[in-house]
């Protein structure tokens, strides 16, 4: 098993579907309960259990056009027996030789773990990926502590994470980053490459449809949600502008995210 090459700092508060569960078994029931709050997340948990289908939503038909470098991408930087971690990996495996950690059992998750609280030992990983969930997390700067803390140094991190966009909670959404406010975040991190991931028209193509989901719902969320999703259908391939807009330095005013790659000191 993949996980045989990690070293950990406790015992396991359990198991659940032979996955090792490294969170306390109340916080952990708190957390599933907060996965059925509302249309959007009940969608999400049902979608999430089919992984080929959630990822043909989440790259095709979601408004933001994901650009620059795949997650993933943190192999070709390491040597083929290293350990590399995705923190909040939920039901997608990026690779084969990257373990899975979330705070559900999803398929394809390896370790039920709090990216506040991560179970590994200090300087025992060699890369580390956080894809589009810093954002959901309450405590970013402890999370990013805890990364620098089991990362090996020279190990690398691959981080992705909003600037203009809605609220998407999963179940959570608390934070968005500029380019600045996101180095401030990683200071303790050597800055390998820093771009955008996510262009101008995907932010304004995702503020357009929320906006217009909720003109014509007049207060009421289930109906806001109906045409949400209508309008995600109806207008997405209107982000293809971003293969262009990308390219601009100066759209990162209201860029929807940032990717980052950084190595420990």
């Amino acid at each position: 098993m993949k996980e045989s090459n990690l070293k950990f700092n406790r015992r396991p508060d359990g198991e659940v579907a032979g996955k090792p569960v490294f969170i306390a078994g109340q916080n952990f029931a708190r957390f599933g309960e907060s996965l059925d709050a509302g249309l959007i997340n009940k969608l999400k948990r049902f979608f999430k259990n089919l992984p080929r289908f959630y990822s043909f939503l989440f790259y095709v038909i979601n408004p933001a056009l994901f650009l620059g470098r795949k997650p993933d991408y943190i192999l070709s930087l390491l040597p083929p027996e290293a350990v590399v971690a995705d923190i909040g990996s939920g039901a997608r495996r990026l690779h084969p030789k990257i373990i899975n950690i979330d705070m559900h059992p999803w398929t394809e998750v390896d370790i039920i773990a709090d990216a506040h609280d991560l179970p590994f030992a200090d300087e025992s990983i060699d890369g580390v990926i956080l894809s589009w969930t810093l954002e959901h997390l309450r405590n970013p700067e402890k999370v990013v502590s805890e990364l620098h803390r089991v990362l090996k140094r020279g190990g690398y991190i691959f981080l992705s994470t909003n600037f203009v966009y809605p609220y998407h909670p999963s179940p959570n959404d608390y934070y968005r980053w500029s380019r600045e406010g996101l180095k401030e975040l990683l200071k303790n991190f050597e800055e390998i490459e820093f771009k955008m991931a996510v262009g101008p028209t995907s932010a304004a193509l995702a503020v357009f449809q929320e906006w217009a989901a909720i003109v014509l719902s007049f207060g009421i969320k289930p109906i806001k949600d109906f045409f949400w999703a209508i309008f995600v259908v109806l207008t997405f391939p209107v982000k293809t502008l971003d293969f262009l807009l990308i390219r601009y330095k100066t759209a990162e005013s209201i860029a929807g995210g940032f990717y980052y790659i950084g190595r420990k000191k």
